[in-house]
Parts: C-alpha cells; structure tokens; sequence
C-alpha cells in the first residue's frame, strides 16, 4: 500500500522500505503510519510516515554516526571521545607557535586539520613530535617532518652580548626595549642574537 507518496520498494535516503509496520494508535485512532524499512549497511529499522517523507530520517543511524566520525577527523581529529596526537600537534602549531604557518594548513584560510593530517600522515610513535627542518622558516610541508626524540632547545643561553657586553638575558631585553619572553622565543627559535634584540 501507500501512504503520503510512499510504498515498498522506495528509497529515502540510505533506507529501503521494505513493508508497513504497525502503526501509532492513540486513542483508537491511527496516529502515524511506520514503515518497515532496509539500510545500506544491512541493518533494519522502523521509520515513521512523516519522517521518511519529509527527510528527517535518512539512514538506520548510521549515517550520523559516519558524518559524525568524518566531522571529527576534519576538524577536531577526536578518536575515542579525545583528540589525537596529529590534532595536538597541529592545534599547538596554529594556537601556541608564534612562528608562521602555511596558508594550506590554516583554519582561517586553508583546508586546515584536514590538509596538515594528509600531509604529514599519522604521528608515528609516541616518541615522536613535529618539527621544523629549518626554524627561520614557516610551517609547511616541506619545512616540517615527525621526529623522534628531539631534544627541545629552550632558551640556549642565559648570557648574551648586547652592543658589545656580555649581560643576563634579562638586562639585555630590558636594555633593548624586547620583552623577555619575546627575547627567550626567538632565540629558541634559533634567531641570531642581534636580529633577537631588535625591536
């Protein structure tokens, strides 16, 4: 039979629908018709009339759990209800880093998350961590690989010459009007110490 344009054999969405099922009744009165319905994945479920006519039901549930999945791995890289080592380190590359990114890897501009994991692949131990070949340069494809047990540089040296003395690196950001924990990142950035003290 059919009922509001919908019969066996149509297909809404990921669904099939196999047969009517029984119906709500309220009150003695018929108050919506179910269908007996077959999804892509195999699975079967029971949709009522008004859902599968007007799209709100698509698949057996299934497809909101696959566009779920596909939404986390684009944007948030989440397994298991957290997010994974690849998102981590892109996170903290785009968020904490105040060295440039390319425009490929860019939320605001690029393909993001999803461009940085197609990229550089999955992080290949725990041991492993994301780095820049070259640390005068942004990040980017090119400039960046997994490794593993590389020693964070820190800031190298706790002295440093400024217009020809030798003072705490402390005095030396004061002196040159830079702020100490600017002064401290570009040298652990590997800046040369003049280029670190300009304004």
């Amino acid at each position: 039979m059919s009922y509001d344009g919908i019969a066996a054999g149509q297909s809404f969405g990921r669904l099939r629908v196999l047969d009517e099922a029984e119906p709500y009744v309220w009150r003695g009165q018929v108050a919506h018709r179910r269908w007996i319905c077959v999804c892509a994945c195999g699975s079967q479920t029971e949709v009522r009339n008004d859902s599968l006519s007007r799209g709100v039901t698509r698949s057996c549930g299934c497809l909101r759990d696959d566009e779920t999945r596909e939404r986390a791995r684009l944007h948030g890289g989440r397994a298991g209800g957290r997010r994974s080592p690849e998102y981590n380190a892109w996170e903290g590359m785009i968020r904490r880093s105040r060295a440039p990114v390319c425009r490929r890897w860019r939320p605001d501009i690029g393909r993001g998350f999803e461009a940085f994991l197609a990229d550089m692949g999955p992080r290949p131990s725990p041991a492993h961590r994301l780095v820049r070949r070259d640390a005068s340069r942004p990040y980017s494809p090119a400039n960046c690989r997994w490794a593993a047990d590389v020693p964070r540089q820190g800031v190298p040296r706790r002295v440093i010459t400024y217009r020809g003395r030798q003072m705490t690196l402390k005095a030396a950001a004061s002196a040159a009007g830079v702020g100490y924990a600017l002064l401290c990142k570009r040298l652990e950035r590997g800046w040369p110490e003049r280029r670190a003290l300009s304004g």
